[in-house]
């Protein structure tokens, strides 16, 4: 049995020879992915089919991913009747095949393969995959001599199609890439054939390995904080050859940067640092009453809304717990807006109701509930002052965890997730593994459900769930704020 080479395996292989192997042959092993990977994929192939709509006469070949050579030959079909742009085409040499987004034949007979990509901008990746397909693609036979990539324009507002799109002309780029193709595929070529072992994990090992989906395979009985969970990237090279993998290995004498070293040092020694006389002065600066509010919110690259931008971000829910003084029981009040509308004047309208004009606003990292406010103070001036007084009034909760209470177990994170187990350990009602929706990306994905749905009970559920988790991340910051008033 031989594997094919996509372009998803190619670019992985640049990324990691284990990571081809995986994907090649032990695909299943893969852990789920998360919530944000998978609004990412779903919306990544909405944006490319809104791409198609730019040219309404190409041609759309069926993908079948069980029987690609069909695509293969409907492809080929298609170019030899003269198609003059071909979506989805399917192309194959040996072991090697492509689904390129977008071909167009241009009036010299040759090809511009256009690649597109729900990001802002074109970024260094692009240029390998579009060599690899413009690789595919010469050895059937069909000269490629333009490349480009379409992203998303955020400056574009729906329902303007074309305002949307960018389309930026990349030949150059690829074309630099382009001779290291052969070297690359005559390594990889090995991989496709069935036998071959896996390379050994611990020599793969790299700070990628931190987000890829296979790193419990890899991983399995690494139990202690590594090298790549701390160190600066650019020194990781050293330590290897060292043959260092845990923190606890580092040799004293390592050269590290004055933040590395204290980060190196409290691991090694398991301690926690707490500056009591900085917490109290921060803590000082806490007016009541005292409202804690976490927002849930959603960015993609097809604006959702008439009015809307690509990647534009969308608060769909907020949680509030209110103290009105330091004896006081928290209240707590909620949002959600559950109709397929844009929520910004929900939102809006309920915070300048449910959050007084004096009071400090107890957020956790400030930069995303500042930009959510900052946003709906630009498209609705007439409530400038009152969201303007609640920018003023944030109280960033995570920056204490970030300076002033480190905990070995934190690594170099502070964020709400990793603190809260830590310092709440036996507090089973702040367990986010408890909830259904347990991370950001997976709310954002489950509001996309609750608008698109017909189904009622669906509908409800997924509206508990939600109010669930983001009443939970008000509720945390409640009793970590309890904990360092103690």
């Amino acid at each position: 049995m031989t594997k094919y080479l996509s372009k998803s395996s190619f670019m992985a292989g640049r990324d990691c020879k284990r990571k081809l192997w995986q994907l090649l042959w032990d695909r299943k092993s893969a852990s789920p992915p998360d919530g944000m990977a998978q609004l990412n994929m779903e919306f990544g192939k909405r944006f490319g089919v809104l791409a198609h709509s730019l040219y309404p006469n190409g041609v759309l070949i069926d993908i079948d991913i069980y029987n690609l050579e069909k695509a293969v030959e409907d492809t080929r079909q298609a170019i030899n009747s003269g198609s003059p742009v071909i979506l989805e085409a399917t192309f194959c040499h040996d072991n090697y095949r492509v689904l390129s987004d977008i071909v167009e034949k241009l009036p010299d007979g040759s090809w511009h393969l256009i690649e597109v990509k729900s990001s802002t901008k074109v970024k260094d990746v692009h240029y390998p995959d579009l060599a690899y397909q413009k690789w595919v693609m010469e050895k059937n036979g069909y000269h490629v001599s333009k490349c480009s990539v379409i992203h998303a324009d955020t400056s574009g507002v729906w329902p303007d199609l074309n305002s949307i799109f960018k389309i930026e002309d990349i030949t150059e780029s690829v074309n630099k890439e382009y001779p290291s193709i052969d070297n690359e595929l005559e390594w990889m070529a090995a991989f496709l054939k069935e036998g071959v072992a896996a390379p050994d994990a611990e020599d793969c090992y790299s700070k990628q390995c931190l987000k890829c989906q296979f790193k419990k395979v890899c991983w399995e009985g690494i139990d202690d904080i590594t090298i790549y969970d701390v160190i600066n990237v650019r020194k990781l090279a050293d330590l290897k050859d060292l043959g260092v993998l845990y923190i606890k290995d580092v040799p004293d004498d390592f050269n590290l940067s004055p933040t590395e070293k204290v980060h190196v040092g409290r691991i090694k020694e398991k301690s926690i640092d707490i500056d009591r006389k900085a917490i109290t002065n921060k803590l000082s600066k806490l007016t009541y009453p005292i409202y804690f509010l976490d927002f849930e919110s959603i960015s993609v690259p097809c604006p959702l809304f008439d009015g809307n931008r690509p990647w534009e971000k969308l608060a769909f829910q907020y949680s509030l717990h209110i103290l009105d003084d330091t004896d006081s029981e928290p209240k707590h009040i909620e949002f959600l807006h559950k109709e397929s509308s844009d929520p910004s004047a929900y939102i809006t309208e309920g915070l300048i109701t449910d959050i007084g004009d004096k009071g400090s606003i107890v957020v956790y990292w400030a930069g995303m509930e500042k930009g959510v406010l900052k946003s709906l103070k630009d498209k609705f001036p007439e409530h400038s002052s009152r969201l303007q007084s609640m920018i003023d009034r944030l109280w960033d909760l995570e920056l204490i965890f970030k300076k002033d209470y480190r905990h070995w177990e934190f690594g170099t994170k502070s964020s709400i997730k990793v603190v809260l187990p830590k310092l709440l350990p036996n507090s089973p009602e702040l367990s986010y593994k408890s909830q259904v929706i347990q991370e950001g990306g997976a709310a954002s994905k489950a509001w996309i459900d609750l608008i698109e749905t017909d189904d009622a009970d669906l509908k409800n559920k997924t509206s508990d769930d939600l109010k669930e988790y983001c009443k939970l991340d008000t509720l945390a910051m409640v009793e970590l704020l309890k904990l360092l008033q103690a």
